[in-house]
C-alpha cells in the first residue's frame, strides 16, 4: 500500500520553485501527478494535495474517469487519506514506478 508519507518523501521540487513539491506515480496505463505546496498549486503537500490523472499512452486527463466527483481535470485540494485510497485502488503495489 502506498501512503501519504511515501508520496512526500517520494517528492522532487516542483519546476516552479518557491517551496513546491511534485510526485508522479505511474503504472503501465496511467499516471498520477501530485502536487503542492506553493503559491500556483492547490493544497500544502501535507495534507492536502493537487491531482491529476493522466493516460500514458495518449497524455490525455483521465481524472474525471477515476474521480467522477470532480468537476474538472485537476482534483484541488484532495485530503491525504482520499489520495491514499484513490491510488491505491488504481495503482497495485507490483506495478508502479516513481518518478
Amino acid at each position: 500500500m502506498i501512503t501519504i508519507e511515501q508520496i512526500i518523501e517520494w517528492s522532487n521540487p516542483h519546476s516552479i520553485g518557491n517551496g513546491a513539491r511534485r510526485t508522479r506515480i505511474l503504472s503501465d496505463a496511467i499516471e498520477f501527478s501530485i502536487v503542492g505546496g506553493a503559491t500556483g498549486l492547490y493544497g500544502n503537500f501535507d495534507d492536502t494535495f493537487e491531482v491529476a490523472i493522466f493516460d500514458n499512452q495518449t497524455g490525455e486527463f483521465m481524472t474525471r474517469f477515476f474521480y467522477p466527483e470532480g468537476n474538472d481535470d485537476v482534483i484541488p485540494y484532495m485530503g491525504g487519506k482520499e489520495l491514499e485510497e484513490l491510488v491505491n485502488k488504481l495503482i497495485k503495489d507490483k506495478d508502479f514506478q516513481v518518478r
